[in-house]
């Protein structure tokens, strides 16, 4: 419960919203929280929330997109313009976060069907979805808090939990 206390205590502060301690609390609301506080402090997490991640092709080729679509292992990272974690009803927004993974690949035929797209200049708006290696989990850090996309992540800590990989 301490615990419990003290992560909530450094995410409020940090988003600057105040509210009493719910009585509650999910064990996914419980692994969001610890999740937030890890963040706030600056370190890399693993999120088990994230176990692969679609975007949305623009048009443009490049060898590297060729390379991953093709189903070779590649690192990749994007940033998000806000996180946000909600806890007794309210939202607590944390920041832009940059989520990365060092070796992640296509889903096969998602791979295949936006090769296709591309050979046929029909790229603009193939959605495609990745997955990070081994069954491994997306990674997090706070934007404000990042030196690289690099960072080796911390684990949770929550006993009871299984750490995410």
């Amino acid at each position: 419960m301490r615990r419990y206390v003290e992560d909530l205590e450094v995410v409020q502060r940090h988003c600057e919203q105040y509210f009493p301690v719910p009585t509650g609390l999910s064990p996914t609301d419980r692994i969001a929280l610890r999740m937030a506080r890890l963040l706030v402090d600056g370190q890399c997490v693993i999120s088990p929330f994230l176990p692969r991640m679609s975007f949305t092709l623009t048009g443009e080729d490049s060898p590297g997109l060729r390379a991953l679509l093709s189903g070779e292992q590649r690192s990749m990272w994007c940033s998000t313009e806000e996180f946000a974690v909600t806890l007794a009803g309210r939202r607590l927004r944390l920041g832009p976060v940059l989520v990365f993974h060092p070796r992640v690949a296509t889903e096969q035929e998602d791979g295949q069907r936006a090769l296709a797209a591309l050979d046929a200049g029909r790229g603009d708006g193939c959605k495609v979805t990745v997955r990070p290696a081994d069954g491994e989990r997306f990674r997090m850090l706070l934007q404000n808090a990042a030196t690289s996309a690099e960072q080796v992540p911390v684990p949770l800590g929550l006993p009871g939990f299984p750490e995410p990989r």
